[in-house]
């Protein structure tokens, strides 16, 4: 697997699972106490709690949608540059992607 494709596996990941949340948290009865706007933090907060209740809360569909999108970017720019020049840049991405990925570097 090349890196770009580390990527994009790793941002398709990851939208699948922030549209499977979203349409979690629109439909299921858990969720119908919360107001929709913060239904998903007040949910982790107040219906789990703790510290990695905080964690979860901050990591919302949305926030994981933005996080795809910049791998995807990431992706594409490794696609449209030669690879010396992004060592660098990409590193981190790359460190994510492998993460939510469960690879090896």
């Amino acid at each position: 697997m090349t890196p770009a494709d580390e990527l994009r596996t790793a941002a398709q990941t990851l939208m699948d699972l922030a549209d499977t949340a979203q349409a979690d948290l629109d439909t299921d009865e858990f969720w119908k106490c919360y107001a929709p706007a913060t239904a998903w933090r007040d949910g982790f907060v107040n219906g789990f709690g703790g510290v990695s209740s905080d964690l979860v809360a901050v990591f919302t569909p949305t926030t994981a949608h933005a996080l795809a999108g910049w791998l995807r970017f990431e992706a594409d720019l490794i696609d449209r540059v030669p690879g010396a020049e992004l060592k660098d840049r990409t590193t981190h991405a790359l460190n994510v992607a492998r993460q939510i990925n469960g690879s090896a570097p």
